[in-house]
Formats: structure tokens, sequence, C-alpha cells
């Protein structure tokens, strides 16, 4: 899954519910508030890293919201926000993000069952047209020993017919 990691689909769907019940508008204080971006580690030791920024992590959430259609998200100079929009509901309703990542990891089973599928039928195409040479050579020779057999059998046919 390109966009989403597993371990995203909590604070995804987070979001989604946060933006229906709730009603207003959510921002990445709201996620570290509720424990979906940490700011510490297990140990609750400073951040995660030097560089970690919620709003780097929200702003990544928004885009994912975004690319699927399920949230408006607003990206203003004063900060960042996820709004319900005609999508939410019936997205949320479907599953949400859980049912939208089985969804992709058993699409993504078929797009490799089909990849090997194509190369094997690749591989048989190469082995064809390898012995395409040889089958022509058979034809050929069936061809012409069947021309021989007609002629043979006309050949008797004739003396027989001159022999009455």
């Amino acid at each position: 899954m390109k966009d989403f990691n597993k371990s995203d689909i909590p604070a995804l769907d987070f979001i989604i519910d946060q933006c229906l019940t709730k009603g207003y508008s959510l921002t990445a204080n709201d996620l570290v508030k509720y424990g979906h971006i940490k700011l510490t580690d297990k140990k609750g030791y400073g951040t995660l890293s030097p560089e970690f920024d919620a709003s780097k992590e929200f702003n990544r959430y928004l885009g994912i919201l975004k690319k699927h259609g399920v949230c408006e998200c607003v990206f203003t100079s004063d900060g960042e926000f996820a709004r319900a929009n005609e999508n939410t509901f019936n997205f949320q309703k479907q599953g949400g993000f859980k049912e939208l990542y089985k969804d992709l990891k058993e699409q993504r089973k078929r797009d490799k069952l089909e990849f090997k599928k194509s190369k094997v039928d690749l591989k048989l195409a190469k082995e064809t047209l390898k012995d395409l040479p040889k089958t022509k050579r058979l034809a050929k020779w069936a061809v012409i020993i069947s021309v021989i057999a007609i002629l043979f059998q006309l050949i008797q046919w004739i003396v027989e017919l001159q022999s009455k």
C-alpha cells in the first residue's frame, strides 16, 4: 500500500470519526492529544527524532485523506485542517481505511498473480515461436506424403479399371 501503512489506519479512521461526530475541523494537536501522533518514544523520552514534527505527520495524513477524497483538507498559512465532506460518511460506513487496506491488499495479491500468469504466458509464447519452424517443416512433409499417397491410390485405381 503505497500511500498509507497498516499502522496509519487508526489515526486516519480517528480523523474521519472526529470530523463526523464533532462537526468541526481537526488539527494536528487533536491527534497528539488523543495519542495518534506520538511526540515521545515508548519510554516517554523526548521526541522520536530531532527533526520530527507533528504537523508534518498530520500533513501526510491529510494528503492520504485528500487523495482518497474522504475529507476536505485545508492548507493555510494559519495551519492545516480536516473537515467532513459529502464522501466522509459513506466511506466510514463502508469500513473506512481498515476495509480499504484489506481491499488494496487483495488487489495487490491479484496483481501479483496476474503478473505471474503474464510471465508464464510469455514463456509459453516464446517456446511456441521457437518450435514454429519445426512444426512448419513437419506440416510440409505431411502434405507431400499425403499427395504421394493420393497419387499412389489414384494409380492403383486406374490400374484396377484397366484390368477389368
